[in-house]
């Protein structure tokens, strides 16, 4: 039995997920007429969706989603329920959004998840991956 990461075929969650990324960093690149802080979370969806299409960085691909993650969760919650910081909760969630808008933006959340549990061990991005490390 044959495997996608055997024969050289792209899984479909691969090709899916690496499309989207792609189609987003377009769009983000769209966004960058109007406003230029845009070409850079072009760059990083589309440096996304090259590292994922290659099957090369694992563990980078994986860090980059899971700050971006972070610094998502982070900006919501100070926004939220950040009112006994004072004036610092505009720093923190300044931050916090930088950090976010810097490793993709909102629409590389949106996908890590599906990205994140394909990348656990046994799933087809994690053998797509060790296959071309390898």
């Amino acid at each position: 039995m044959s495997t996608s990461a055997t024969t050289g075929r792209r899984p479909a969650q691969l090709r899916v997920l690496s499309l989207l990324l792609l189609v987003g960093g377009l769009f983000c690149a769209l966004l960058g007429w109007s406003a230029s802080a845009y070409y850079y979370t072009a760059a990083v969806l589309v440096l996304l969706a090259l590292l994922m299409w290659t099957g090369r960085a694992a563990s980078l691909v994986r860090w980059v989603l899971v700050l971006n993650v972070v610094a998502g969760l982070v900006l919501v919650l100070v926004l939220w329920l950040g009112d006994g910081l004072g004036h610092a909760k505009l720093d923190v969630s300044g931050v916090a959004f930088l950090v976010n808008h810097f490793l993709g933006g909102p629409f590389a959340s949106l996908l890590a998840g599906a990205i994140l549990y394909g990348l656990r061990p046994g799933r087809p991005l994690a053998t797509w991956f060790a296959a071309r490390s390898a």
